[in-house]
């Protein structure tokens, strides 16, 4: 059965049953948890019980502080799920170097042979994907409680400001593993056109009396087809939701004039995903998601790799008094991304209506 992964069927599904899973952050240089529990799509969070610049005065106070600024973050990560998972093989070490060269990521290749009598044995080799050095790199970003939140009792100012940290940095890992794939130059042989048939599957020359659902259906499978034929068979789709209602229609099974067709077969999952856009102070960003009409042909893993070095650490500390600042909280995190595109994607652009 094809499973479809988007933002709001993860967010659906994390509103059912409970989940508990504890957190780790970072204070006075000791790593400590936090429990995170959801109950049917209900967080337990903290409430404070003191002005914020009190509790950054002694440990456990602070202790109390950044357990509930954890606690906020991952309610902003529940808004904005990762979708790269089902792509990408995660490999977390911190003894990680800052570079990789591309020979790292080897798989090995063996072969039995039947043995003659004398004979050698013959030896299996390591191969390795073709793909850019990765990279790792440091992120960082911030954010300050003022004394004006303090004064008016402006709560969820600060909790606003700490859901948004978790949604933007789980925005930022679904730009960095999708980003290499929507952006790539893709070569002829890793480009599959639109293709236009007529109700009787004979081939058009344009869309002028052409059957769309049918059109869509060729294209997806010859573009399937040439990954297969190039030895890098895809089975998981990456597209933008606009295109969903057509795209699971026309890889279903259906009948059109008396003639059934049966499902289009190889693919296991479609992950949909139209990017992110936020502002912050009066400037404007975001990140592309797929174009509508593009669908990404992917094999996953082997030529995909998620490299972390160190996840989001979060730190609180003391603010500045010349600036009313109250107390400073600030995220980093380090990571690379491996991602041997030409072996491994077809671009595949759909036929129009």
């Amino acid at each position: 059965m094809m499973k479809t992964i988007s933002i709001e069927q993860l967010k659906e599904k994390r509103r059912q049953g409970t989940i508990e899973m504890d957190v780790p952050f970072l204070l006075n240089g000791e790593m400590t948890v936090v429990k995170k529990k959801i109950v049917n799509g209900e967080m337990e969070t903290y409430e404070l019980g003191k002005p914020v610049g009190e509790m950054m005065t002694n440990a456990t106070t602070r202790k109390e502080f950044l357990q509930k600024v954890v606690l906020d973050v991952e309610m902003g990560k529940e808004e904005v799920p990762t979708l790269y998972g089902p792509i990408y093989d995660r490999i977390e070490d911190s003894n990680f170097p800052r570079e990789f060269e591309a020979k790292w990521a080897q798989y090995g290749n063996v072969i039995f042979f039947e043995h003659a009598e004398g004979e050698e044995v013959k030896f299996g080799s390591l191969s390795a994907e073709q793909g850019p050095i990765a990279q790792i790199k440091g992120y960082a970003a911030g954010f300050e409680y003022t004394k004006e939140i303090e004064m008016f009792n402006q709560t969820f100012n600060l909790e606003l400001l700490n859901r948004a940290f978790g949604e933007a940095y789980n925005a930022m890992l679904n730009h960095m593993h999708l980003f290499p794939i929507l952006k790539n130059s893709y070569k002829a042989a890793n480009k599959t056109g639109p293709v236009y048939v007529n109700s009787d599957r004979k081939e058009q020359q344009d869309k002028t009396g052409s059957h769309y659902l049918l059109s869509l259906r060729e294209t997806i499978k010859q573009g399937l087809t040439a990954t297969r034929s190039a030895k890098r068979p895809a089975t998981i789709l990456l597209a933008n939701s606009a295109d969903q209602y057509d795209l699971e229609e026309a890889m279903a099974s259906f009948t059109i004039n008396a003639t059934p067709h049966k499902a289009v077969s190889g693919v296991d999952t479609i992950i949909y995903y139209d990017g992110w856009e936020t502002n912050v102070g009066k400037k404007s960003y975001a990140y592309d998601g797929v174009p509508a009409g593009k669908v990404f042909a992917v094999r996953p893993k082997r030529g995909f790799k998620e490299l972390i070095k160190q996840d989001m650490q979060i730190n609180a500390t003391m603010g500045d008094a010349s600036r009313l600042v109250e107390s400073q909280v600030i995220g980093d995190f380090w990571r690379g991304v491996f991602a041997a595109v030409d072996e491994n994607v077809q671009e595949i652009t759909l036929p129009g209506k």
